[in-house]
């Protein structure tokens, strides 16, 4: 008989109308790795009101997943992070670890933590949203010390949408995003858990000469990391690429 054999146990708590990271991370996921998802409801209209309400789910999804026994959780949301502003957000996880008893990231503390560790203080940031998304993911980027030259937005409103733009589109506008500040950026961030820019970051990495972080490379970065898997991943840009440190005993946060 077959037996199932996973060497580490990587949680996701992804909004419910997100359909992009299960997908995508089993298929980057090195062999032994296994994604578990917990789902947070958010409302029709997906309003920044409707993010924050979500929030209130973020202890329940949590709690399920460690009854799992994961070795690591993920939280994935790039914009309620955001939201949070980035000394929020880090106690927000270390609030969460300390009641479940598991290492957890957020998207934004990993993406923060990835721009920092290459050395990308001046950035240009692609994404799927409207400007108002923006606002306050420029703030957190810039309490880390990393500053958006630009932020553009293709201006879609649900997560339906977001999903349904493909890579060589996302690689498209992004390309279109990086030429006006190319001698001045340290690399691009595509942002967003719901929209597969990590399908195009080693081809825009190859196109552009600089580093590429997506949301989805940075929080699987981080949260691999946290598990203790630390060998590199091919094909996602440099940042999956290096090896990982271990950091089975570190608290969440930027460093």
């Amino acid at each position: 008989m077959d037996q199932l054999e996973l060497r580490t146990k990587i949680g996701l708590v992804v909004v419910s109308a997100s359909t992009i990271s299960e997908l995508r991370y089993n298929r980057a996921a090195p062999p032994g790795v296994g994604f578990f998802t917990s789902r947070m409801m958010l409302a029709p209209g997906e309003s920044i009101e409707a993010l924050i309400e979500m929030e209130g789910n973020a202890g329940r999804a949590v709690g399920e997943l460690a009854s799992a026994k994961v070795d690591a959780v993920a939280y994935c949301c790039t914009v309620s992070g955001a939201l949070r502003g980035m000394e929020a957000d880090r106690e927000f996880c270390r609030d969460l670890e300390s009641e479940w008893g598991t290492p957890i990231t957020s998207t934004m503390l990993a993406v923060a933590e990835a721009l920092q560790h290459l050395g990308m203080k001046k950035i240009v940031v692609t994404t799927p949203y409207p400007d108002s998304h923006h606002v306050s993911e420029r703030a957190y980027l810039k309490e880390a010390g990393i500053e958006a030259l630009t932020m553009r937005g293709m201006g879609l409103e649900t997560a339906e949408d977001f999903a349904a733009v493909p890579p060589q589109e996302i690689f498209d506008f992004s390309m279109d995003a990086w030429r006006e500040y190319a001698d001045q950026a340290d690399g691009l961030f595509i942002s967003c858990m719901n929209f597969d820019g990590m399908a195009a970051a080693q081809a825009l990495e190859e196109e552009t000469g600089k580093p590429v972080v997506t949301s989805h490379t940075a929080t699987l970065w981080r949260v691999l990391s946290q598990a203790g898997e630390t060998e590199p991943l091919a094909g996602y840009g440099r940042l999956l690429a290096e090896p990982r440190a271990d950091l089975r005993k570190n608290a969440a946060g930027v460093a």
